[in-house]
């Protein structure tokens, strides 16, 4: 009988079991095969260095041997889940199953394994055992462990942050925020989430935060965008905020925004307490408590500031002196009480007949001073005219059935550039005194 052929056909057997057996035995991984009993009919080479048995003690062994009692019945339950998958899906024969569990070397370490198992076949294709390709995968389960760990941290730690912490994504929409928003704001989560994020912004803030939003979305490198801004609370009133925006990069491509919102209204509003504080407690240091004028020491400050604006811009300064006439003689008359209504009703008529601009000054005992910036000495007699008007109008009854009206004298000047200042007090000064001196009730200035 010619059997050419057939040996022919035997001999591409062997070389290709040769070639496969090669492979098998030189590969990283271990190749292995099993009946259906779960016992290892074959294991590669590589199976001597990862399960620490030599090649003699793995002809003995089986996978109950490798295995704690209860991976082994998860095996068991894999193997009839998939025979009984098998009768109701004979159409995909080639199928496979991956499962990852713990291998027990021979020095009783465990290690971690992936095993991708599909079925042995006989000639009319019913399972009679399993094929599979395993590889130790310790590491990587550490690793994954390890970053499941700080995953699990990190969001116990923004779960129970204090501040506000919101995934904003390219169109705006609000994909996750903290537990910390009902606390705050108010809002549940489920109330904010999917909802857009400019939403509970006051309007004045909106622009500043618009634009951060598409800095941070057009800019695909790493930056961070701080600032302040008001949010609406569930009751309608606004709190403030200190916000830190970030983009979050993959690939080079931004994916979101993540904003951190710390609440910091208590610490603006102790703010403010203080400045106002501050303001008051400088108003009483330069403000004359009689006729609520600025005092002298303020005056001198002031003077000097407008004196250097007038040199560097060169714009017209005017500085006015008044003093009441015949006072002390009031004084002396009708006691300080009497004259202190003089002082402070003087302050007040001194007050209604100036510009914003201009400032006036309690310069001592009935003398006050008067500081007009932009001002020339014509455009301050109008005014020096307007307080002497004003104040006859005023009547003082320090006895009853008696009237008495009160004026005063008063010296102006323009301030001449590069002058200096107590000289410049000093022409005023002048000049206020010759207003007395020539009668009383008079204007006396020069350009």
């Amino acid at each position: 009988r010619d059997i050419t052929e057939r040996r022919k056909a035997e001999t591409l057997l062997e070389d290709s079991e040769k070639r496969y057996r090669l492979l098998a035995d030189n590969v990283t991984d271990i190749i292995f095969t099993m009946n259906m009993n779960l016992q290892y009919t074959y294991l590669s080479p590589s199976a001597y260095s990862i399960s620490g048995y030599n090649h003699d003690e793995l002809k003995g062994i089986s996978v109950r041997d490798m295995v704690d009692p209860e991976t082994f019945s998860h095996f068991g339950d894999i193997l009839a889940e998939e025979l009984e998958r098998e009768k109701r899906e004979q159409s995909n024969l080639s199928r496979s199953r991956v499962l990852e569990y713990q291998h027990i070397r021979k020095d009783g370490v465990k290690i971690w394994v992936e095993a991708t198992l599909s079925f042995l076949r006989d000639e009319n294709n019913s399972p009679v055992g399993l094929i599979g390709i395993a590889r130790e995968i310790t590491q990587r389960r550490q690793i994954e462990e390890k970053l499941q760990t700080e995953q699990q941290r990190f969001r116990a730690l923004i779960e129970h942050a204090s501040d506000i912490i919101v995934v904003v994504n390219l169109e705006g929409i609000i994909t996750y925020i903290n537990p910390a928003v009902e606390r705050v704001l108010g809002f549940k989560v489920e109330e904010r989430i999917g909802h857009r994020g400019l939403e509970l912004i006051h309007p004045d803030d909106i622009k500043f935060i618009a634009e951060s939003f598409v800095a941070l979305v057009e800019n695909p490198t790493p930056r961070m965008i701080k600032g302040e801004m008001r949010l609406r609370h569930k009751d309608g009133g606004y709190r403030t905020f200190e916000g830190v925006g970030s983009n979050l990069i993959n690939r080079n491509v931004v994916e979101a925004v993540i904003v951190n919102y710390r609440d910091i209204t208590e610490r603006k509003q102790a703010e403010e307490i203080l400045i106002q504080s501050e303001k008051r407690y400088l108003e009483l240091s330069i403000i004359d408590d009689l006729t609520r004028l600025y005092n002298s020491r303020h005056f001198y400050d002031q003077l000097k500031k407008e004196i250097e604006r007038s040199n560097r811009y060169g714009h017209p300064l005017t500085l006015m002196l008044l003093d009441l006439d015949k006072f002390k003689s009031f004084n002396d008359t009708y006691g300080h009480v009497e004259g202190d209504i003089v002082l402070s009703r003087l302050g007040q008529v001194i007050k209604e007949c100036l510009r914003e601009t201009d400032s006036a000054y309690r310069y001592g005992g009935e003398e006050f001073t008067i500081i007009l910036p932009m001002t020339t000495s014509e455009e301050g007699m109008v005014t020096a005219q307007r307080i002497q008007s004003e104040l006859k109008k005023e009547s003082f009854s320090p006895v009853v059935s008696q009237k008495i009206y009160m004026t005063v004298s008063i010296g102006l000047a323009q301030y001449k550039i590069k002058e200096e200042m107590r000289a410049f007090v000093h022409r005023v000064d002048q000049l206020m005194y010759q207003a007395k001196n020539s009668g009383r009730d008079r204007i006396c200035f020069k350009s």
